[in-house]
């Protein structure tokens, strides 16, 4: 069987460790672009060795060396230094930029939390560690990587809001992101102590179990200095998508642990903050030249999600009551049953004849395409019409044509020439109608929403 494993990458590594792989074993590589295998390493000593290879389809892209680094620096400290510190992560052997490749030691474990047998008992130990791991020091030398510890969090925060503004103004245009963007921006909390080690992308799915016990850490990528709530907020986002214990709990577990209160207000920031740190740099990646990385049915799932979460959390923190918004009345057109008929195929003829689990996962990526575009064919008109309209009574000399209006109304915020509720509402009017259009390709993602918070 040919390995999965590119020729050069196993050289390098057969090369550089002085071992030979004498087995391999595909297995999920822990992101989009990520491969990932089980390697059966022979030393030179004839000792055998179980290790996990995980490396990047994107070792071209210059754009993601900063993050390999991050995740290489934070392993080797955990893995070298600080290996005492109780934080469990797979012990790293070695790193391979020239294919963004890292190689540790196999850990198992399963990184389903609603397969635990004790959620609860699994959450506190979770927490325990993002605990230990902001107990670390910041400012030794093996963290120099992941920021400046002398640094106060919210020059970070403020830099990044900033090139976030100017990338949504020059290159997106996108309404939702400059009224969230301006909101962010006068409200940004002062500085409560020093920058601490963060994960970066805490939460459910990035962390192994066993036994409800944690086996290890996992998906470092963004791991960087900063705001301790800001991993707490991760947590958070990340429930929307893979279910946790109910919040109350881990700040309960956080504070036990740590013996620092939990500052409710900072970490619903920073929940904000979190969702645009991905939504801007992902959507102005999409919308590159040539760029199909938005133009997939999981991105479109994704960014009419967070796009809407993030309408109701702006309502929510401002305290803006927010109406629903009477949505057109639009029959089928003649293309419905063509429609009806692709997806009949792709449910009960292709996906099942797929052997291929690549050629299965696109049939289903095709199938939340094929749901879009039949609700579009039907409502599309309707909404873009309606829209313009909403946004031609605000905001004056307004092009009859979509992305124009959306382009004025993002003007219009950023240079203060219409109230919040008002863009809020119009950005609320805009998402409940893009998710009617997603709704039946994103199942429960077109209504979660974070659970309350019981005083």
């Amino acid at each position: 069987m040919a390995s999965a494993i590119p020729s050069a990458l196993r050289n390098e590594i057969e090369q550089r460790t002085g071992s030979v792989i004498v087995k391999e074993k595909k297995r999920g590589g822990g992101g989009a672009s990520r491969q990932g295998a089980e390697v059966q390493l022979r030393w030179q000593t004839g000792e055998d060795q179980l290790c996990y290879l995980a490396w990047d389809a994107r070792a071209g892209d210059p754009s993601r060396l900063p993050y390999f680094e991050r995740e290489t620096a934070i392993l080797a400290a955990l893995s070298g230094p600080w290996r005492e510190s109780g934080i469990k992560v797979a012990p790293l052997i070695a790193s391979f930029p020239s294919h963004l490749a890292l190689l540790s030691e196999f850990i198992g474990g399963n990184d389903r939390f609603a397969d635990a047998d004790d959620k609860n008992l699994l959450a506190q130990e979770f927490v325990g560690q993002i605990v230990k791991l902001h107990g670390l020091d910041a400012n030794d030398a093996v963290f120099a990587t992941l920021g400046n510890g002398e640094e106060p969090p919210s020059v970070r925060i403020r830099a990044n809001i900033e090139q976030w503004s100017a990338d949504n103004r020059a290159k997106l245009g996108e309404p939702v992101f400059a009224l969230a963007l301006d909101w962010l921006a006068r409200n940004v909390p002062a500085d409560n102590g020093p920058a601490v080690v963060l994960h970066g992308d805490a939460g459910p799915g990035n962390f192994l179990f066993e036994d409800n016990q944690i086996s290890a850490l996992v998906d470092w990528e963004l791991t960087h200095l900063g705001d301790p709530m800001e991993d707490l907020a991760q947590i958070w986002v990340r429930s929307l998508i893979q279910p946790f214990v109910p919040m109350q709990d881990v700040f309960a577990a956080y504070s036990k642990a740590s013996g620092q209160s939990v500052d409710i207000d900072r970490v619903k920031f920073y929940r904000l903050y979190f969702q645009l740190s991905f939504s801007v740099p992902s959507s102005v990646l999409a919308k590159a030249k040539g760029s199909a990385a938005g133009a997939t049915g999981t991105a479109l799932m994704f960014s009419t999600m967070h796009k809407r979460v993030i309408v109701r959390s702006l309502a929510e923190l401002e305290g803006v009551g927010l109406f629903e918004p009477v949505l057109p009345v639009c029959e089928p057109d003649l293309t419905d049953p063509s429609f009806a008929t692709a997806l009949a195929d792709l449910k009960n003829d292709i996906v099942p004849a797929s052997g291929n689990q690549r050629a299965s996962a696109k049939a289903k990526e095709l199938a939340r395409l094929v749901k879009f575009w039949r609700m579009r064919a039907r409502y599309g008109a309707a909404f873009d019409a309606v829209e313009t309209s909403e946004i031609r009574s605000f905001v004056p000399n307004v092009p009859n044509q979509l992305l124009a209006a959306r382009a004025a109304l993002t003007q219009a915020i950023v240079a203060g020439e219409i109230d919040f509720s008002t863009a809020c509402q119009l950005n609320y009017n805009r998402v409940v109608r893009d998710t009617a259009l997603m709704a039946d390709a994103m199942g429960a993602l077109a209504t979660t929403w974070y659970e309350p918070l019981h005083k």
